[in-house]
């Protein structure tokens, strides 16, 4: 089974895509990737402001 990280042009396009009311099988559809796998991403990668595609200082 292979498996690759997110790029971060792939974290992008999540969170531009969120912002724009994208669901995640949408999302998920448009990278070629499981709906489980952006699931995972979002949770992992939501704070007090939303989804961020890379963390600030």
């Amino acid at each position: 089974m292979s498996y690759t990280h997110l790029s971060i042009e792939e974290r992008h396009y999540i969170e531009l895509s969120l912002k724009n009311e994208m669901a995640l099988t949408e999302i998920a559809r448009a990278l070629g990737r499981s709906q489980s796998t952006i699931s995972r991403e979002v949770a992992r990668n939501t704070g007090h402001q939303g989804y961020r595609h890379k963390q600030t200082e």
